[in-house]
């Protein structure tokens, strides 16, 4: 298997992992009740991760390419290698404020559904 092709596969394996976890986190929100922003939330949570997943492998690729294809020592101020770690910092600060709001989402929802807990308790109502 060449370069291209061994690229290609884990492209297209990456891809369809991507579109696996859309489609399980707009199921896990619906059969949870989530709301719609928590959805869209979980989305670009998962739209940023396959984005880093990619950088990943594209960082990996070229330091095989500098150190194995080319022989030369890695230097991790090369233009190209900066471009990638850049992009991989931003995609990281995005997915922790994602992350966060999601956190703040689901312990909102955690206090609300208490709340209603206790009050059905209070009252000797069941869901």
């Amino acid at each position: 298997m060449d370069k291209k092709e061994f690229y290609a596969k884990s492209e297209k394996i990456i891809n369809e992992t991507f579109e696996a976890v859309k489609k399980y986190a707009k199921v896990v929100a619906e059969k949870t009740g989530e709301a719609a922003h928590v959805t869209r939330l979980l989305i670009q949570k998962a739209t940023l991760e396959h984005q880093m997943t990619k950088a990943f492998s594209q960082l990996g690729s070229q330091v095989y390419q500098t150190t194995e294809r080319q022989g030369e020592k890695l230097d991790l101020e090369a233009p190209e290698i900066q471009k990638v770690l850049g992009e991989i910092k931003k995609l990281d600060t995005e997915l922790g404020q994602v992350e966060a709001v999601l956190e703040k989402e689901r312990k909102v929802k955690a206090v609300k559904e208490a709340k209603l807990k206790s009050v059905r308790k209070r009252t000797g109502k069941s869901s």
